[in-house]
């Protein structure tokens, strides 16, 4: 799963917000997102448990080791097919999500949490550039 000392040489960072000011301006996103470089890193911070507790605080069920494996390893295709396996609106649940995950986890958070997953279930998307139902290749 990810890089297995990844925890220990990669610092937590998390996403950057748009100043309130700006912010108040539009309804627009305000997250600024890591990037594919700072996602793949955060991802890379989860560790190779054995018994992954996580999946015990994600409401979901969602599958967050196998998830940041993939991830990780750039394979944007088979993360999302991996969320969408047990979590049909990602990006809704994204939002909303309180990370309970973070109190079933034993290092400092890998980074995930719902918002992470938002951003990386768009990033996967755009990364595509096609539905999921086209096979590689053709325009979607």
């Amino acid at each position: 799963m990810g890089k297995i000392t990844g925890f220990l040489e990669i610092d937590r960072r998390d996403r950057k917000y748009k100043p309130v000011p700006e912010r108040l301006k539009s309804y627009q996103e305000f997250v600024i997102p890591l990037g594919e470089e700072g996602t793949r890193e955060q991802a890379a911070r989860c560790m190779d448990c054995g018994i992954p507790y996580c999946h015990n605080g994600c409401p979901v069920n969602n599958q967050i080791p196998d998830w940041n494996d993939l991830v990780y390893r750039g394979d944007w295709l088979k993360a999302l097919k991996n969320l969408h396996s047990t979590n049909n609106f990602p990006e809704f649940t994204g939002r909303i999500c309180p990370a309970p995950v973070r109190g079933e986890l034993h290092a400092e958070p890998s980074g995930y949490s719902g918002h992470h997953q938002d951003h990386r279930v768009r990033h996967c998307r755009q990364g595509l550039g096609r539905r999921l139902d086209h096979p590689a290749g053709e325009p979607s």
